[in-house]
C-alpha cells in the first residue's frame, strides 16, 4: 500500500499561543505511528516553532502558508487528508481543499458551517456542540478525542500523587506564550499564608520582559517562596507529576493536567478559553475559571489563599477530572478520522 501524507496546518506566536501547534503535534505522532507520512505546515513566529519543534524532533515546515500554498502542498499525488486547526486559518483553507483530500477540522467554538469529513473539538462541553456543526460528515467531541502528546502520556493516568505537607510545590504555567503577562502577575501575588516551592514553566513564545518577571521573582521569594524558573523544559510531564498543584491558563494544559492528577488553578487568558473554564468549574474540575483580565487582584489573591489552603478541595478537584481523561483521543482522532486510507 502506498504510504498516504497527511498535512497539517497550524499557527503559533505570542499573541496565538502554542496550544494549536501542540495538540496537532499529539496527531502528527499518531499519524506517524499508523504508519503514514505527516507534513507539518506551520506558521507564525519561526524561530519561536523551529526551537520547540527542535526539541520534539518534530520535522516542520515553516512558513507564511497562503491558501494557495497550502492548495499546491495538497496536489502532492500522496496527498489523503489534511488536519486544519485555527478559526481564522479554516475558512481561508478548507473550502478551497481538493474533493479526493479528506478535510479535518480541529476546532474549539463550533457554531462551524464548513463543509468537512470530520470536525473535531476535545473540550468537555463540546457534545452539547454537535448541531453546531451542521456540514461535518464526522463529529468527534468531547474529553473522550483529548489530545496529549507523547510526552504527557509517556507517564501514567493519575501518575501525580499531590501531598499535603507544609510547602507545597506548585506548578504556575500559562501556556506556550502567555500573551498577558500572568506568569510575572500570579509571582506578585501569591500570598505568604503557606510557604511554596513554586516551578515556573515559560514556553517558547514567552517575550521575557525581564525587570518585570525579576521583581516578581523577588517579589515572590520575600513573601517565603522559592522559584525555579525553566524555559522551554523538554519534559513539562515530569514537572507536572511531581507537583501538589497547579496555577495555569485554562487552555490545553488543563488537560494535560487532568489525566495526569494535577488539580489546577486556572484562568482563560483568551477568548476561546472563556466558555471551556467556565463550565470546567461548574463541573467542579478546577478552581479560579475567571477571565484573567477581568478579575482584580485582591480577587486573584484571595482565590489563591483558599486553593492553597483547602487540601480537601484540591483533593476533590484532582478525582473530578481525572475521572475526564484517558491516553487514547489522539489515537482514536487517527483511527476514526482516517479511517481506510
Amino acid at each position: 500500500m502506498t504510504q498516504a501524507r497527511i498535512l497539517f496546518r497550524a499557527d503559533a506566536s505570542h499573541a496565538l499561543g502554542f496550544g494549536h501547534v501542540a495538540r496537532i503535534c499529539a496527531l502528527i505522532e499518531e499519524v506517524a505511528a499508523a504508519g503514514h507520512e505527516p507534513v507539518a505546515l506551520f506558521g507564525g513566529d519561526e524561530a519561536a516553532i523551529k526551537s520547540w519543534a527542535r526539541d520534539r524532533k518534530l520535522p516542520v515546515r515553516v512558513g507564511t502558508w497562503s491558501p494557495t500554498e497550502v492548495m499546491q502542498a495538497c496536489e502532492h499525488p500522496r496527498v489523503r487528508a489534511i488536519v486544519v486547526d485555527g478559526p481564522t486559518i479554516a475558512p481561508a483553507v478548507l473550502p478551497k481543499v481538493p474533493p479526493h483530500v479528506r478535510t479535518i477540522l480541529i476546532d474549539d467554538a463550533g457554531k462551524c458551517g464548513l463543509d468537512v469529513a470530520t470536525a473535531v473539538n476535545h473540550n468537555l462541553h463540546a457534545p452539547n456542540l454537535a448541531a453546531s456543526y451542521p456540514a461535518a460528515r464526522q463529529r468527534l467531541l468531547g474529553r473522550r478525542y483529548l489530545m496529549l502528546r507523547k510526552d504527557i502520556r509517556r507517564y501514567t493516568r493519575g501518575s501525580c500523587r499531590p501531598a499535603n505537607s507544609a510547602r507545597l510545590r506548585v506548578v504556575v504555567t500559562f501556556g506556550g506564550s502567555d500573551p498577558v503577562n500572568a506568569t510575572a502577575r500570579t509571582l506578585s501575588l501569591l500570598p505568604p499564608d503557606r510557604p511554596l516551592d513554586l516551578v515556573v514553566i515559560t514556553g517558547p513564545g514567552y517575550r521575557d520582559d525581564a525587570p518585570t518577571l525579576s521583581a516578581a521573582i523577588s517579589t515572590a521569594t520575600s513573601a517565603g517562596h522559592t522559584v525555579d524558573l525553566r524555559r522551554s523544559p523538554d519534559d513539562p510531564g515530569a514537572l507536572f507529576v511531581s507537583a501538589d498543584a497547579a496555577i495555569s491558563s485554562a487552555g490545553g494544559t488543563l488537560g494535560e493536567l487532568a489525566f495526569l492528577g494535577c488539580p489546577a488553578l486556572a484562568y482563560p487568558i483568551v477568548r476561546d478559553q472563556l466558555l471551556p473554564a467556565r463550565l470546567q468549574l461548574l463541573d467542579g474540575l478546577i478552581a479560579g475559571g475567571s477571565p484573567w483580565l477581568d478579575t482584580d487582584d485582591a480577587t486573584l489573591r484571595e482565590q489563591m489563599r483558599s486553593f492553597l489552603t483547602d487540601d480537601t478541595a484540591r483533593s476533590h478537584l484532582r478525582a473530578r477530572a481525572l475521572a475526564t481523561a484517558d491516553a487514547d483521543g489522539a489515537r482514536r482522532i487517527v483511527d476514526e478520522a482516517l479511517e481506510g486510507l
